[in-house]
């Protein structure tokens, strides 16, 4: 893992603010209670956690590139979920084709779904 990539995650799990090349960290109350952290990737905000709860939402926002599944795989190894990998050019997600549109995640019982 990268060193951007491993300072990004542990400040977006933390709940604080971090900033270095293309990857930033945003968190705050945003008209809530609870903490938000938005993980952006040239500033296109591809996860998003909120404090409290035990889903995570994650999108490439149209960008299958590299760098975007190397920074959403270290979410996912922060929470110890299944990597995503990729064959023939097509990404999966916890064993599960994915276009790469915003999925919600379950953490507790490691499943995701489109999230509409």
């Amino acid at each position: 893992m990268r060193q951007i990539t491993k300072l990004a995650v542990e400040n977006f799990f933390k709940g604080e603010d971090f900033s270095k090349a293309n990857t930033k960290v945003w968190s705050g109350y945003e008209c809530s209670t609870k903490l938000i952290s938005r993980l952006l990737l040239h500033d296109n905000e591809i996860a998003t956690r909120t404090e409290g709860r035990n889903t995570i939402l994650i999108d490439t926002c149209g960008w299958i590139s590299h760098t975007t599944k190397e920074r959403l795989n270290g979410v996912l190894d922060y929470l110890g979920l299944e990597r995503i990998q990729q064959k023939n050019f097509k990404w999966y997600l916890m064993g599960r084709k994915w276009n790469g549109d915003e999925v919600r995640i379950d953490i507790k019982n490691k499943t995701w779904e489109y999230n509409n």
